[in-house]
C-alpha cells in the first residue's frame, strides 16, 4: 500500500469520517448512517473451500476499511477500497469480498444452528440455515484517488460478450451483473453532500488545477482548514496531489507560528513562486529569443557579404573574411551591410 493510501485510510478509520463518506457518496447526503452505529470489522476475510480430489484451501481477501452499521432492526457491512491507480479487475475483486462476507455469515448461522440443534426438515438441514434466516447486506465502495478511471465498473463490461447478436444478448441475461460503487475523488459533482472535513477536501481537489479558485475557496474557509489536525491535513494534501514545495511551506509555517496549518497562505506563496518562476522563464526565453535573432541576423549579413565578394571576384578577401572578424567588419562597412 502506497503513502497516499495509508494517509487516506488513516483518516477513513475515524468513524465520523467513514460514515460521512458513505452518506455523501451512497445516500446523496442523507444521514442514513451515524458514527455511533459503526463498529470496525476485520479487514481480512476468508473461508476454507473444498475442491474435489484436493485438500481444503483457504480463500482470503484483505481490504482497506470495513465497518458494520448496526441499525435498530438490521445491520449493513460497508467496505471501502482506496485506489491510487486503476485496477482493471475491480468488479471481480469487490465481488470476491462480498461473496466471502456472505459465506462467512452463512458459516456463522450454520454453526449457531448446529449448536442449538433447531433445524427442522431435510431442506433446512441440507442448507445449514433455516427458511427464515437472512444475511446482512454488504456494500462495497471504491474511493479512486487518481485522475481518470478507464477500467470496467461492472462484471458484464469485463466479460468477453460484447457482441450484439441474439445469442450474446441471451447469454448476458443469464449472467448476474455486478457493479462497483466508484467514488472518483477528482470528479465528485456534489461536495456539499459531505458534512465533515471531506467537504472541504473534495472541493479543494475539485479546484486543484486552478490555483486562483483554489486560493479563493481556501480563503473563504480558512477557519475550517486551520482547524484540521495533522491526519486530516495529510489526507487533504495527499488527495490534492500537493507538491513537495507546498508541504515544505506548511511545515515552515507551523515551525514559525507554532500553531495550525494555514493552507491559504501556503497556496499564495506557491502562486508567488509560480509568478517568479514565470518571470524568470520569460526573461530566459527573452534572452534565448534574442540570441536566436542575433544568430539569424549574423547569418543574413554574412550571406550578403559573400554574394558581394563573389560577384566582385574577390576570392582572397572572401577567404580572409571567414577567419578575420575585424576585416569582416570593414567589409560590412564597405558594402553598406547593416
Amino acid at each position: 500500500m502506497g503513502r497516499l493510501n495509508l494517509e487516506v485510510n488513516e483518516l477513513l478509520r475515524r468513524k465520523e469520517i467513514f460514515a460521512d463518506l458513505m452518506n455523501g457518496s451512497l445516500y446523496q447526503g442523507r444521514q442514513a448512517i451515524r458514527s455511533d452505529e459503526l463498529e470496525p470489522v476485520p479487514e481480512q476475510n476468508g473461508v476454507h473451500a473444498s475442491f474435489p480430489g484436493s485438500r481444503p484451501k483457504a480463500v482470503e481477501r484483505t481490504g482497506d476499511i470495513r465497518m458494520r452499521a448496526r441499525h435498530a432492526t438490521y445491520s449493513v457491512i460497508y467496505a471501502n477500497e482506496s485506489q491510487t491507480g486503476v485496477h482493471y479487475a475491480m468488479p471481480v475483486r469487490d465481488m470476491l469480498y462480498s461473496s466471502l462476507e456472505y459465506t462467512r455469515q452463512l458459516r456463522d448461522l450454520e454453526k449457531a444452528h448446529r449448536k442449538a440443534g433447531d433445524l427442522t426438515g431435510s431442506d433446512e438441514f441440507l442448507s445449514g440455515i433455516s427458511r427464515t434466516d437472512r444475511l446482512h447486506p454488504v456494500v462495497c465502495t471504491v474511493l479512486f484517488l487518481g485522475d481518470n478511471w478507464d477500467g470496467c465498473t461492472t462484471l458484464h463490461e469485463l466479460l468477453d460478450i460484447d457482441r450484439t447478436d441474439e445469442t450474446a444478448e441471451i447469454l448476458r441475461s443469464c449472467i448476474p451483473d455486478y457493479r462497483i460503487n466508484l467514488i472518483p475523488v477528482r470528479a465528485i459533482e456534489h461536495p456539499e453532500y459531505f458534512h465533515t472535513c471531506l467537504q472541504e477536501i473534495f472541493t479543494m481537489v475539485k479546484y486543484r488545477k486552478d490555483k486562483n479558485k483554489l486560493q479563493s475557496y481556501v480563503e473563504k474557509h480558512r477557519d475550517a482548514f486551520r482547524s484540521m489536525d495533522s491526519v486530516e491535513m495529510s489526507a487533504a494534501l495527499a488527495m490534492l496531489g500537493a507538491s513537495k514545495r507546498m508541504v515544505e511551506l506548511l511545515e515552515q509555517q507551523k515551525e514559525r507560528e507554532g500553531s495550525g496549518y494555514d493552507l491559504c497562505e501556503a497556496i499564495q506563496e506557491l502562486i508567488n513562486d509560480g509568478i517568479e518562476e514565470g518571470k524568470e522563464l520569460g526573461r530566459e526565453q527573452g534572452r534565448e529569443q534574442g540570441r536566436e535573432q542575433g544568430i539569424a541576423i549574423g547569418e543574413e549579413r554574412l550571406r550578403a557579404l559573400c554574394e558581394h565578394l563573389i560577384t566582385a571576384k574577390r576570392m582572397d578577401d572572401l577567404a580572409k573574411a571567414m577567419t578575420d572578424r575585424a576585416f569582416r567588419q570593414e567589409l560590412y562597412r564597405e558594402f553598406g551591410i547593416a
